[in-house]
């Protein structure tokens, strides 16, 4: 399916104005829209910062995709999850809520697409925060001292479990 503009689109446009104006078509403005319980919690807390603890709280619990140039077999588990920079500089792992928020040009660069539970990620990062939906209006980012803010808190609720 393709994404560009018809001639149609300009219907009723001076088409000198068409390399200026942004035209929104129906796949972006369907794709926009949150599809998953954690979307609906995740544009919930980009509008109300105050429930930010609560979509923390979503993204630990839901299932999202990470990217990896090889692909995950039995002979090979061990996955190496496609790494953006942040506008700081820092490393951080990509992460997505649904295949179609992956751009193709992400795809292009690391093929193989593995599903995880939040939580495993937030376990298994050392000094590397995570963005979650990069370059999408439904996306949010733990640096990696948030990233060990939250271990921390998760070994905190294992031992309390466990008392």
């Amino acid at each position: 399916m393709s994404t560009e503009n018809t001639p149609a689109a300009n219907d009723g446009q001076d088409p000198a104005q068409g390399p200026h104006a942004i035209i929104e078509t129906p796949m972006d403005q369907h794709r926009a829209k949150p599809k998953t319980h954690f979307e609906m919690m995740l544009q919930a807390g980009l509008n109300k910062p105050e429930l930010s603890g609560s979509v923390i709280g979503a993204f630990m619990s839901t299932e999202v995709y990470f990217l990896s140039r090889e692909e995950v077999t039995e002979g090979n588990k061990n996955a190496q999850p496609m790494l953006l920079t942040n506008p700081s500089g820092e490393a951080v792992v990509a992460l997505f809520t649904s295949l179609e928020r992956i751009p193709s040009t992400y795809i292009d660069q690391a093929p193989f697409g593995i599903k995880v539970q939040g939580a495993s990620v937030v376990r298994a990062l050392d000094k590397t925060g995570f963005v979650v939906n990069p370059g999408d209006e439904l996306s949010f980012e733990v640096p990696a001292d948030g990233v060990v803010i939250l271990q921390e808190q998760m070994l905190k609720q294992k031992k309390d479990d466990q008392a």
